[in-house]
């Protein structure tokens, strides 16, 4: 038997969890090669927002097959859950990812800040929005300091956070650790 996995039936699917756990989450993990780091939720959004508006206009382009799949969990990912880069990309995969995630900052570094009407009214996936969390407007230099952790992250380069906490980037006041919790 043959399941067919309907861009709206995996939204639905999706968005069913994230009101149950991510509803109450301000952070999202982005993870990469068993690496990562904690993402205020909203930063994220905005970060993923504009990364596929820099990818779209090439996933029409031959060999893109991977960037069509990415550009719609990275529009998931910008209002449900969190953000796994694929561990399974070629190198020139990656490099492209580097390249599109640079050019979504260098966008986002135009601009200051980004009013909150703006943000909820972006299209991302159906009907789901990017929820601001009451902020008026949100700071761009924490969200490009978030692109700028995942560059890092796919690199290899992202410092190690101190003992027995994990890095968080994109909160208002820029990166901070958040203590890790113990097993249990």
């Amino acid at each position: 038997m043959i399941l067919l996995d309907t861009m709206a039936e995996r939204t639905s699917r999706f968005a069913h969890r994230s009101f149950r756990f991510s509803a109450v989450s301000k952070t999202q993990f982005v993870s990469h090669k068993g690496q990562g780091f904690w993402a205020y939720d909203v930063a994220l959004g905005v970060l993923l927002k504009h990364l596929v508006d820099v990818a779209e206009p090439l996933v029409g382009a031959p060999d893109t097959a991977w960037l069509k799949e990415a550009v719609y969990s990275w529009r998931l990912a910008a209002v449900l859950h969190g953000l796994q880069i694929e561990d399974a990309w070629s190198a020139e995969q990656k490099a492209i990812v580097i390249e599109l995630v640079g050019q979504a900052c260098d966008v986002l570094q135009q601009r200051e800040k980004i009013p909150a009407d703006e943000i909820t009214a972006w299209p991302i996936i159906d009907d789901l929005r990017i929820f601001p969390r009451g902020a008026k407007e949100v700071y761009t230099a924490p969200v490009v300091e978030s692109g700028r952790a995942i560059v890092d992250l796919i690199h290899g380069t992202l410092p190690e956070a101190p003992v027995g906490t994990w890095w968080c980037f994109g909160t208002p006041a820029g990166r901070t650790t958040i203590k890790k919790r113990e097993p249990g």
